[in-house]
């Protein structure tokens, strides 16, 4: 057969070095897969199918992302053309592969060459008019280059084929996975009070897994909406975009604990593998580092001695340290204040027992990282959380996710926005695949401001690697009403409050949005939406008494009354004075603005990063006050 008759399905495209998989979603050099992200391969994928014309812009959006998806798309382009190049060791000012067409779109310039579906019977020998037919417009040297590759290709293809229908099933059966979900354990026992156990060897699974070479893991925020229910494995499969599913269930009594895991293929709704672990709960260690040792070896037969090490380790071999850590991270998995001092007691309670465990170190340090945001004092807390991430990088430098909070801390509290950004790109370096990570750098670069199109690549990125996470998209609208793009921003969170009716926060994100587009009866309306779903006392006091000032007085009514709640709050315990001198600052009254800034300031008030980017100082900018405390906090003029 010719090999021009097969280019209606093409499975391969070869060029230089390169291989595009279309059947699997993979790149190779060299046979050697190189990892690339999901949006990048797809922009290859309509560049190879039609090589050299130019693909336009639109087309690329077109093809790229779904009509209800809101995105800044050239930027979302430009980035993935720039991660495809990275990939391909391509640039844009001497392209070997891709050609930048200015005002228009790009171009694919390199000779390809079409590798199509093996037949089942083995194909005859080619001429190298057969490669020619198949690669109008090459070079004679190119056309021999790939004749001759052709050749040791149909040899190749030849001899897997006389394998036979035995090695094809197992070859199907066991298929080399790229993607990989951990849906939650259900808890066997009955007891509602050791769903941490369940949630947490799911949680340490998915870590886990995440030392497994080229395998994409989903996080716990995607897979955790499974969480209590009957799931059909393909259809969860699917719409996580997985080709491989464990599930498993956990059964803990006494002193003694029961798991079973099953590795499922999501084609086609079968096991690949299953096992069943019982053991005493002192076993509980060793019992993790076996199932997660086991299902590694069935994903990838070949581990190095220090990827099976990576892939295993558990961070403490003290059974009674690692039940405090569960314990911490479903507590923090809460994110009450009662449950994050909890998490805190048992983050203590687990270095207690093990003063080498470096993951009960960053549990710290993610609990005091946040704790300011749900009634802590930022001045002692985040002190804390620098102090716990130092820690457990002192125990364990190969650790990415402290740097993550070191960075965001430095720029939150410290000031420190150059440190900051050093410690964010040191956890990527560690770690490119920590969606939080990129959730955080985003949200303070739009904090701070001057670098919005970086801030809304970031959030995108994140949401590339975690789509199904609610606070990432919650972000993604912070992102948007921070860069003053307020039609933005209520399209994501109306939608993701709409999908998700009691995911408070979605609330308080369009109450921003609407504050910028000065729709005034929205704002205390979605404030009070996400106050009623909180059940925060102070949430639901400020809320109503702004609706009171609104109602008899319109917005001044509702500033002075949100003014008001807000002083009294000072009197018992702590309210932003950088929140006060906003609401002043829209009020009108620029001097008491001015004097809450300057408390802010006294105070190191965190949110004082936020000066270049809240819309309500704006009448104030021209003021040398305004530009001397943007100097003293460090932020760009």
């Amino acid at each position: 057969m010719p090999i021009n008759s097969l280019n209606r399905t093409p499975a391969v495209i070869l060029f230089g070095v390169f291989e595009a998989d279309m059947r699997t979603d993979e790149l190779r050099k060299n046979g050697v897969k190189v990892r690339i992200q999901d949006l990048p391969f797809r922009a290859l994928k309509l560049l190879l199918s039609r090589p050299n014309e130019v693909i336009t812009r639109e087309e690329f959006r077109q093809t790229l992302w779904p009509d209800d998806v809101f995105v800044d798309f050239d930027l979302g382009i430009r980035s993935a053309i720039k991660r495809l190049r990275d990939a391909l060791g391509d640039s844009a000012e001497n392209p070997i592969f891709i050609e930048t067409v200015d005002r228009r779109g790009y171009r694919w310039i390199a000779p390809t060459h079409r590798e199509p579906l093996a037949e089942v019977e083995a194909p005859p020998e080619l001429e190298d008019e057969d490669v020619a037919a198949a690669t109008p417009g090459d070079s004679s040297a190119s056309l021999r280059k790939w004749a001759w590759n052709w050749k040791i290709a149909v040899l190749v293809v030849a001899a897997g084929v006389a394998l036979g229908v035995l090695g094809l099933t197992l070859l199907y059966r066991h298929p080399s996975a790229d993607s990989i979900a951990v849906l939650p354990f259900s808890n066997g026992s009955g007891d509602a009070n050791t769903d941490y156990l369940s949630d947490g060897i799911t949680e340490s699974l998915i870590g886990n897994l995440a030392h497994v070479p080229q395998l994409k893991v989903k996080s716990r925020s995607s897979v955790f909406r499974y969480k209590g229910k009957d799931v059909d494995a393909q259809k969860a499969g699917n719409e996580l975009g997985v080709s491989v599913l464990v599930s498993g269930r956990v059964t803990s009594r006494a002193d003694s604990i029961e798991v079973s895991a099953e590795l499922i293929d999501v084609r086609d709704n079968t096991e690949i593998w299953q096992r069943h672990y019982s053991g005493k709960s002192a076993d509980i260690v060793s019992m993790q580092m076996q199932i997660a040792g086991d299902i590694a070896g069935k994903l990838r037969s070949k581990l190095s001695s220090s990827e099976k090490q990576q892939v295993t380790r558990q961070g403490t071999q003290n059974p009674e340290a690692y039940d405090l850590y569960l314990k911490g991270r479903y507590a923090w998995n809460n994110r009450t204040y009662n449950d994050l001092e909890a998490a805190i007691s048992y983050f203590n309670q687990a270095v207690a027992k093990d003063p080498g465990y470096a993951l009960a170190y960053s549990g710290l340090a993610d609990v005091y990282s946040v704790l300011p945001n749900y009634g802590g004092n930022q001045n002692e807390d985040f002190p804390k959380s620098n102090a716990a991430a130092r820690k457990a990088l002192q125990l364990d430098r190969t650790l990415a996710h402290p740097h993550a909070v070191l960075g965001s801390n430095e720029m939150l509290y410290e000031w420190d926005f150059a440190a900051g950004e050093a410690e964010f790109k040191r956890s990527f370096e560690l770690d490119s695949n920590d969606a939080t990570a990129h959730q955080w750098y985003a949200n303070d670069l739009a904090y701070i401001g001057g670098r919005e199109r970086d801030a809304i690549a970031e959030v995108n990125h994140a949401l590339e690697l975690d789509p199904q996470s609610l606070v990432i998209r919650r972000v993604a609208g912070d992102v948007y009403y921070l860069a003053r793009q307020y039609d933005a921003a209520v399209a994501v969170c109306s939608k993701l409050a709409n999908e998700n009716p009691t995911f408070a926060i979605a609330h308080d994100c369009l109450a921003y949005a609407y504050w910028g587009k000065r729709m005034y009866p929205q704002v205390v309306e979605q404030w009070k939406a996400c106050a009623q779903m909180t059940g925060f006392r102070g949430d639901w006091g400020f809320a109503t008494a702004m609706e009171q000032g609104l109602r008899s007085a319109g917005w001044k009514g509702a500033l002075a009354k949100a003014i008001e709640y807000a002083r009294s709050q000072r009197t018992t315990g702590y309210y932003s004075a950088f929140m006060i001198a906003r609401f002043y600052a829209d009020l009108g009254d620029k001097e008491q603005s001015f004097r809450w800034l300057d408390i802010a300031y006294k105070e190191h008030d965190w949110a004082l990063i936020c000066l270049n980017t809240s819309f309500q100082f704006d009448p104030m900018r021209s003021d040398p006050r305004f530009a001397e405390l943007v100097r003293k906090v460090g932020l760009p003029q």
